[in-house]
């Protein structure tokens, strides 16, 4: 096998401003500016479908949980599609893990900040124009054990704690224990 430098063959193209059929690939909770708690939504433009930057990701699209900023979570929703109206997700996390894998189409802008690095700006969610993926979407899951914990954060009812198991130097303190060198691993 040969080891041989091909210039088309350099990475990922770099997003442009336009349209992208994407999937959501990974989330993550954490606190807005303003102090309300947030979703951070990532996307994978699709490799299935011929287009530009197939396989790059748009970063961090913003979900603030407030109820004037329902209409975003709402959007993503309907892009999806296959949601039945008035669907209880229960919790925000719910929501992003669900949205996990599902196709459908971005239009981003791309900015550059005062601090001269580009950034994509998701400008409008819309329904995918190729429903059926060829691709396994490669996402990341969060475990039932880290929604809970978030879900808590929100004010979410949580799982109740598992009882801890017996501690079994509790009476340690009330008297001495031999232990013979025979005893020890080392």
């Amino acid at each position: 096998m040969s080891f041989t430098y091909d210039e088309n063959n350099a990475g990922i193209k770099p997003l442009e401003s336009g349209e992208y059929e994407v999937y959501p690939s990974a989330w993550e909770t954490q606190v807005a500016n303003s102090g309300n708690n947030m979703i951070l939504m990532n996307y994978r433009v699709r490799s299935d479908v011929e287009q530009n930057c197939a396989g790059s990701e748009i970063r961090r699209d913003n979900y603030v949980i407030t109820p004037n900023s329902m209409w975003r979570f709402n959007a993503l929703t309907k892009a999806v599609g296959g949601v039945p109206q008035g669907f209880d997700f229960g919790t925000p996390e719910n929501w992003a893990e669900a949205m996990l894998g599902k196709p459908f189409r971005v239009s981003i802008e791309m900015v550059t900040a005062d601090n001269g690095k580009q950034y994509s700006d998701v400008k409008s969610l819309m329904q995918t124009q190729h429903p059926q993926m060829t691709e396994q979407p490669v996402v990341k899951h969060h475990s039932a054990g880290q929604q809970a914990a978030t879900a808590s954060r929100y004010g979410a009812p949580a799982q109740p704690p598992r009882p801890a198991a017996p501690d079994p130097f509790a009476d340690a303190g009330k008297g001495t224990m031999d232990i013979s060198d025979d005893d020890l691993p080392f």
